[in-house]
């Protein structure tokens, strides 16, 4: 934490780097237009090919193609790798951390970015969480939330601990956006007698709505996938699907299993993420 905290206020001091501005002419050259699509399929295959290969793993059998490994996390599932009961609580605390993480991250944006030098501190503090480990986080969480609540024997420690994990994506989603919004934007609607909350709500939440989706949709794509975090403060008879991939893991000759159920994972995740941008757009639209 230590180090981190270091390095962002590194990175404060030293400032942002500036984005190129749109619009730049696409590679003109043969020999460029060759490096970059060089690039692109590296890229496409570095990502494609552990994800090709979860999937072809899944259906593989010893005479071929088979549904045996889903049928096992489905229909007869052994004991702690029922696949939909993980699938459904992974869902359900995914939607609770991303409303928290929201709700926290959307407020901390607003502070960071109105608050002065202040608020420029603030948003280095609010930044820890995303280079410390997970790990980290969840030991926190077990060792920390005894008193005056305990809540090492709640559900809720689960989503609050994926929201910890998940603020610092929101903020840096929602801030640039904040930050972006002219002074005299502001200035006009005070001159038309428009008080903080009016700002808030007239000026920055319809500019600024969009970034929260987005920040949203990381929440709920981080949430889904949270091992580290997780490990620690989940309830073992309550496993969510990284925890139910692990376990698979554990077991012998449970591989083809593990990566069914990695399978579905990336799907909700997938469908998740389509889903907020679709739903992001459609906002927008109207």
């Amino acid at each position: 934490l230590v180090a981190v905290a270091v390095l962002l206020a590194w990175y404060r001091k030293a400032g942002t780097v500036t984005t190129p501005p749109p619009g730049r002419p696409a590679p003109s050259s043969r020999a460029t237009r060759v490096a970059a699509a060089a690039v692109m399929v590296a890229t496409g295959a570095a990502l494609a090919i552990p994800l090709v290969g979860l999937v072809v793993r899944s259906f593989s059998g010893a005479e071929g193609f088979t549904l045996e490994w889903y049928r096992r996390l489905v229909v007869d599932p052994e004991p702690g790798l029922d696949l939909v009961a993980a699938t459904g609580l992974s869902l359900r605390y995914a939607v609770v951390s991303t409303l928290v993480a929201a709700l926290v991250g959307g407020s901390a944006a607003v502070v960071a970015t109105r608050s002065g030098r202040a608020g420029k501190r603030f948003d280095t503090f609010v930044m820890l969480p995303l280079g410390a480990s997970a790990v980290t986080v969840g030991l926190g969480f077990l060792l920390a939330l005894d008193r005056p609540i305990d809540l090492r024997g709640s559900w809720l420690i689960v989503p609050l601990a994926h929201a910890l994990v998940a603020i610092p994506f929101v903020v840096r989603a929602v801030a640039p956006t904040l930050d972006a919004i002219p002074d005299e934007t502001r200035d006009a609607a005070r001159t038309l007698g428009a008080t903080r909350h009016r700002l808030l709500t007239t000026v920055d939440w319809p500019l600024a709505r969009r970034s929260l989706l987005v920040g949203a949709g990381f929440a709920f794509a981080l949430s889904l996938g949270e091992f580290g975090a997780t490990v620690f403060v989940a309830r073992p008879a309550d496993p969510t699907l990284p925890l139910l991939i692990f376990r698979a893991l554990g077991r012998p000759g449970s591989g083809a299993t593990a990566a069914a159920a990695a399978v579905v994972l990336m799907v909700v995740t997938g469908v998740a993420v389509l889903a907020v941008d679709r739903f992001r757009t459609g906002k927008e639209a109207l």
